[in-house]
């Protein structure tokens, strides 16, 4: 499987370094997934293609990657727990606390990653002629923006 970033590069990108985070939590499939939820809708198929093949260095490094190592961060959130090697089944209790932490870690996740989105989504906007596999028309951003659980359209 070929990923634009690694598992590495993942827990680099998206965890501080006072989270001890084993990098094997975050697997390939994590990535795949966020590039293709999250990351495709906003390149289209040749920027992706592009950047596979080893184009636009700069651009994957200042802007892909960050979005889509938080992108994976999200998606592989909910599975830490059960790929924990210290995970015990019968310690487990999910209180109201418990809870009410892992909705708010998601939604902090969540916007991080909108946010990192749209900052590449600009990017490619305002240096569209620097990419010639980018159709800004193409771009879901630059037609749906989701702003608070609201979906709006133009």
């Amino acid at each position: 499987m070929k990923t634009l970033i690694s598992c590495m590069e993942v827990t680099q990108l998206a965890f501080s370094a006072d989270e001890l985070i084993n990098t094997e939590v975050v697997t390939l499939t994590d990535i795949l997934e966020a590039e293709e939820r999250f990351l495709r809708p906003i390149l289209g198929d040749e920027l992706i293609a592009a950047l596979h093949n080893g184009s636009y260095p700069t651009l994957l490094s200042e802007y892909v990657a960050p979005a889509l190592a938080q992108w994976t961060r999200y998606v592989s959130h909910p599975l830490f727990e059960i790929r924990s090697s210290t995970h015990d089944k019968s310690r487990h209790q999910n209180t109201y606390a418990q809870s009410k932490h892992n909705e708010l870690m998601i939604r902090t996740l969540h916007r991080k990653a909108v946010t990192l989105s749209r900052r590449l989504s600009r990017h490619l906007n305002s240096h569209s002629d620097e990419y010639p596999e980018y159709a800004p028309e193409h771009n879901q951003l630059n037609r749906c923006s989701i702003d608070g659980y609201i979906i709006q359209v133009w």
